[in-house]
């Protein structure tokens, strides 16, 4: 018996120190590559928690290459950043995208996806109609920045009189606290998504029942990772990464963080939909 057991320490021992020296050799290897970084800013979402945010995604992306992402709160230091750094890939809303996209001189490649669509609506709903929103002295309550609510809710009523900037905001973390304030009478209106909408449904029927839908606007597409239109085959290897990511449960995770469940490539009708030409070469080389 103690012949084994000191064979099967021993055994252990050398399995770990294979591990070890797979691990250094793999982390050698990549310390010499430059570092690709995939700037992440939302204008859609609240997301407060950026440390955990990157250490879960630099934990996945490392181990296939010298990648990182790196959350930037501030629209207008994301922006800054991506114009000044060259090797990056970007993920922001598909709203922010198009904001920048002559800036950026970038390409979409992937789309996210959640419950199987990459698009969604935006809708407005409150507890009781509103003859004139702006006028009515509430706040709405939005998860989304700001200027992209006032630029959604322009978009809701653009065939009507509706002075977007005498409106007032209320940011909150998440849709459902945007439908919690206007349950507790804190909002008098809420800016969701048509999915959490649904959801709403069904996790609290009663206060869907108080709920009204006094505006819908269009599809939009959910977010869009892009890269520099010159680092496209550069940077296929890591699009493929993350496009991927949704096969592994742990990749599943920490795609989930971002609100989607997945990713998808960019089709003929999205470029469509966002107003942007495709870029052929990278296409056809995909085929």
């Amino acid at each position: 018996m103690k012949i084994k057991d000191t064979f099967c320490k021993n055994l252990t021992i050398h399995a770990a120190w294979i591990m070890l020296t797979v691990f250094l050799f793999s982390t050698a290897a990549f310390s010499g590559e430059e570092k690709t970084f995939v700037y992440f800013h939302s204008s859609e979402t609240s997301i407060n928690n950026f440390k955990s945010l990157k250490m879960e995604f630099d934990s996945y992306l490392s181990r296939f290459g010298p990648y990182e992402l790196q959350p930037v709160k501030e629209r207008s230091e994301f922006e800054k950043k991506i114009f000044h750094e060259k090797n990056c890939l970007i993920l922001t809303s598909s709203w922010h995208y198009r904001k920048i996209c002559g800036t950026y001189q970038g390409q979409p490649v992937l789309i996210g996806t959640r419950n199987g669509k990459s698009t969604q609506k935006r809708l407005l709903i409150a507890k009781t109609e509103f003859s004139d929103l702006a006028s009515s002295g509430v706040n709405v309550a939005s998860a989304s920045s700001i200027q992209h609510t006032l630029s959604a809710i322009k978009e809701m009523f653009f065939n009507k009189k509706l002075n977007v900037d005498a409106l007032k905001i209320l940011t909150v973390p998440k849709d459902i606290d945007a439908m919690i304030a206007v349950s507790f009478d804190m909002s008098g209106a809420a800016l969701i998504s048509e999915n959490n909408f649904d959801r709403l449904k069904l996790l609290t029927p009663v206060l869907y029942q108080k709920m009204k839908v006094i505006a819908t606007g269009p599809e939009f597409h959910l977010m869009i990772l892009a890269a520099r239109i010159n680092c496209l085959e550069k940077h296929k290897h890591l699009i493929q990464i993350i496009k991927e990511m949704s096969d592994t449960p742990l990749g599943q995770k920490q795609i989930r963080m971002l609100g989607l469940d997945g990713f998808q490539d960019v089709t003929d009708k999205d470029m469509m939909m966002l107003n942007l030409t495709k870029n052929v070469t990278w296409q056809q080389e995909k085929k």
